[in-house]
């Protein structure tokens, strides 16, 4: 099950995408949207989570298992559920509405073969191959150490 603060994320992401691009998203195109808005948050907010929930460093990526749970049976279809907009402080919103139209234009496939060219999903696989399952967590320092260097590099 996941969390209420989770879900009201997923709703937002949702949403955003569906006004923005005219159409759903698939489940494993959620679950990397919520992974690049976790990694922003992380990295602009002092390490402060977005939200409570772990990756795990599945083979197509990054997956909140409880996420996967929930929207398993959608397969590699949109998701077609009916979400209200929630409340949540405004600058989360604003955080994962970028992260939506920054990285909402690649695909589930394309957002996955990104985050296996990144340190914290590779560093959590320990040198497994890409085929191999894992369900080894993807710890958020990871995630935020990797993304902090990244935007220094773009800043700087």
């Amino acid at each position: 099950m996941i969390s209420e603060n989770l879900s009201k994320i997923v709703s937002i992401i949702i949403l955003h995408y569906r006004k923005v691009f005219q159409e759903s998203l698939t489940p494993m195109k959620l679950q990397k949207l919520c992974y690049y808005a976790q990694a922003i948050y992380l990295t602009t907010q002092d390490g402060e989570p977005l939200f409570e929930e772990d990756f795990e460093a599945w083979t197509h990526g990054p997956v909140i298992r409880a996420l996967y749970e929930k929207y398993k049976d959608y397969g590699w279809k949109s998701i077609q559920e009916e979400f209200e907009f929630p409340e949540l402080e405004p600058e989360k919103i604003e955080l994962i509405q970028e992260t939506v139209e920054a990285y909402g234009r690649y695909d589930g496939a394309a957002l996955s073969t990104m985050t296996h060219r990144e340190d914290p999903w590779l560093d959590a696989r320990k040198g497994l191959s890409e085929t191999e399952g894992s369900n080894a967590l993807i710890p958020k320092n990871s995630i935020k150490g990797f993304f902090e260097k990244k935007l220094a590099a773009y800043v700087g």
